[in-house]
């Protein structure tokens, strides 16, 4: 067996140096927080995801492919796990005698289980300490079947991909963006003989770790056996330019002026008899004056906020949910130790905080319960709810805090 691989500082300093959107990356027997879920906890895990679709007659989450061919959602709800399947093999046993190709795809698996969670925030934390926090986010999607190729041919995501195979041999075969640029016939192929010379293979079993930049284009190959692996897939295709300017966008909803929500924009004249374009509407006018008003204070605060909001999500698309319905006499401490409640003192009235998890924002006025509760929780402590908040500002501090709640703040 290949020595064990390490994922310490040194690695990822390796990594973000020379593989993080640049090449691609195959590594044998690695030590990583994600192979600590078993193959038979994942079936547990997909049977559990199944039965709550079951039950709501949804197969969200769900995707399905017989022979390369998306099925339809009210197929999915019948071909998914189920508990007398009692392993994925045997899950695999089933199907295979019903589809000699089949591709089951579940996207946030790990929503199911609030325990496991953790484990995919210890791996994307030390990541995104090394090459930065997404802009858009992170999803874990497990892939598994006999599919011999990836059901939509070879493809490009605007994603940086990391695969943990569970079970059985998994192959992927990929391509430069310069090669297809010039081989545009590679776009959804199934047929590429004449191009595997130019194509990089990486195989990885149980225990391994590939990773392939989000510019490469790709394929999974297989023989037919039966595979499951997890994808972490960490979008790129967001630039900073983008989060900007959705910060800014509330900001100026607010400062437009009296005129803004008008459905028309009223004018002396449109342009001159030469077609010059020289004076503004009062609509705009108006606008501008309010900008110009704007503190250095509440620009601030207005970045600062979205910036929690984003980073209160731990780089993901969302985090489980929970029904956890919370009075004063309620004991509680956090869900994840390493996910925080986020907080911040407003820039512009001192008697104004925000409080942030799971992307839901609180704002509340006077909050000095609430914030002590925060702070003894994110310490680590369990709490009881009546220690804290208490007296006038009692119904409005639990309404806050239900609001965390519900975002999967505590357990």
């Amino acid at each position: 067996m290949a020595t064990p691989v390490k994922l310490d500082q040194k690695f990822w300093k390796n990594f973000a140096k020379n593989h993080w959107e640049k090449k691609a990356l195959s590594l044998k027997n690695v030590q990583s927080s994600l192979q600590e879920i078993s193959a038979a906890e994942i079936f547990d895990l997909l049977v559990l995801y199944s039965d709550r679709c079951r039950q709501l007659n949804n197969p969200d989450g769900f995707k399905f492919y017989i022979d390369g061919f998306k099925a339809d959602a009210e197929d999915v709800l019948q071909v998914l796990p189920e508990k007398r399947d009692q392993s994925l093999l045997g899950y695999h046993e089933r199907m295979k005698k019903l589809f000699p190709d089949y591709c089951l795809v579940c996207d946030e698996l790990l929503k199911v289980n609030l325990k496991k969670q953790h484990l995919l925030t210890d791996f994307t934390d030390e990541l995104y300490r090394h090459v930065g926090f997404p802009n858009r986010f992170s999803e874990m999607g497990l892939y598994l079947g006999n599919y011999r190729k990836t059901p939509f041919g070879v493809h490009v995501d605007s994603c940086g991909v990391f695969s943990f195979p569970v079970a059985g041999i998994k192959k992927f075969r990929l391509w430069s963006q310069d090669y297809v640029r010039k081989n545009p016939s590679l776009d959804r192929a199934f047929k590429y003989d004449k191009h595997k010379k130019a194509s990089v293979l990486l195989e990885a079993g149980p225990g391994d770790m590939t990773y392939w930049p989000s510019a490469d284009w790709h394929i999974a190959e297989s023989d037919g056996s039966f595979s499951a692996t997890w994808s972490l897939g960490v979008w790129v295709d967001q630039p900073h330019k983008q989060l900007f300017s959705d910060s800014l966008k509330d900001l100026l909803d607010s400062k437009g002026g009296a005129l803004a929500s008008a459905p028309t924009t009223k004018f002396k004249t449109l342009h001159s008899k030469t077609g010059e374009v020289s004076e503004l509407p009062e609509a705009y006018q108006q606008s501008i004056a309010s900008l110009q008003k704007l503190s250095a204070a509440e620009i601030q605060e207005t970045f600062l906020k979205s910036w929690m909001q984003h980073i209160s999500l731990q780089g993901f698309k969302s985090i489980p949910q929970i029904d956890f319905k919370l009075s004063a006499k309620s004991r509680i401490q956090l869900r994840n130790p390493n996910a925080l409640i986020l907080w911040q003192q407003s820039q512009t009235a001192k008697d104004k905080y925000y409080f942030s998890f799971g992307g839901a924002l609180v704002e509340t006025s006077k909050p000095a319960g609430l914030l002590k509760l925060v702070k003894a929780i994110n310490d680590g402590k369990t709490c009881t709810v009546s220690s804290y908040l208490k007296g006038a500002t009692l119904k409005q501090d639990l309404k806050s805090l239900q609001t965390l709640a519900d975002a999967g703040a505590f357990a």
